[in-house]
């Protein structure tokens, strides 16, 4: 009886391994592929109905929409809720008047200066609050107290102060913006873990060496949320100095369409606020993205507030 060879055996249990790997392997591949499959088809019904549910809401609205004295089957009055036909004619009219893009960029200087100046002063003093306990236990109730102030009470002083014009709303702004950059910023130096601040005053590190290198990029993450939060709010504010007081801007031409009852141009300028927010939300992610890249993908949002 001859003895098989050790090379012999050997080669088929590597084979056999082989073979079990391969046959292991390909459930698992299916399974990725079918996987890929279902999240690509789940992103297509996304995109569809995300086109979908606007136009057929549209439809109906211009169907069930119009003036029921003078119409048959109307289910909505027009004077109360306009139509989608009545919206794209006023924004028409506003572009052959010369005041849409006028408005759009009042409101957008506006928000802009405002958001800047807002959030400046807001990382600023978040750093330095939040880098001092002593500091942060002696100013906290002045700026708990300051934040419970309500932002439209201060309108009428900001009017008194820097007029109809630009200064109003750039105060607004500020106000909303800097409250919500400053608490993002202030919990984000605090939560800096003390380790790292040990390891460089071990170091002789510098208190501003401690800051650049420890606390802001620890912190990094918190200001970005706060600053992407804070777009929206500084929109919001511009629009609303601008319907209070101002004779330009998105907001007036709001005002001024809802004082002489046309609907439409409420409406109107609804659209456009949603439009521009839409595109500045956007671009507001991609920066986010774009600071952000040295950070693992599922770390992006782990200091969201």
């Amino acid at each position: 009886m001859n003895p098989t060879p050790l090379s012999a055996t050997a080669g088929v249990q590597s084979d056999s391994a082989a073979s079990v790997m391969a046959t292991a392997g390909t459930p698992t591949a299916g399974v990725a592929r079918r996987s890929r499959r279902q999240i690509g088809s789940r992103q297509l019904i996304v995109h569809i109905c995300r086109i979908v549910l606007p136009v057929a809401l549209l439809v109906a609205w211009e169907t069930a929409a119009g003036d029921p004295s003078t119409e048959s089957g109307v289910l909505i009055d027009s004077f109360y809720v306009s139509k989608p036909s009545e919206i794209w004619q006023a924004l028409l009219d506003w572009v052959d008047e010369g005041v849409l893009w006028e408005s759009i960029q009042a409101t957008m200087v506006a928000t802009a200066y405002g958001f800047a100046v807002g959030a400046a002063l807001g990382i600023l003093v978040g750093i330095v609050l939040g880098s001092s306990p002593m500091l942060g236990e002696i100013f906290q109730p002045f700026i708990v107290a300051l934040n419970a102030v309500p932002r439209l009470a201060l309108v009428p002083l900001f009017i008194l102060w820097f007029g109809f014009g630009l200064g109003s709303k750039v105060a607004l702004v500020s106000v909303i913006v800097f409250f919500l950059v400053f608490y993002s910023t202030y919990e984000g130096v605090r939560d800096v873990e003390q380790r790292l601040i040990d390891v460089l005053k071990v170091m002789n590190a510098s208190r501003l060496t401690v800051q650049l290198k420890v606390r802001i990029p620890s912190a990094a993450t918190w200001i970005i949320q706060g600053l992407r939060v804070s777009v929206p709010y500084a929109l919001v504010a511009a629009v609303t100095a601008e319907i209070i007081g101002a004779n330009t801007g998105i907001g007036y031409l709001i005002q001024r369409s809802a004082g002489n009852f046309f609907t439409a141009g409420v409406f109107a300028g609804i659209a456009v606020l949603v439009v521009v927010s839409t595109v500045i939300n956007a671009l507001v992610t991609l920066v986010e993205k774009r600071l952000l890249r040295w950070k693992p993908r599922n770390l992006t949002n782990a200091g969201a507030p």
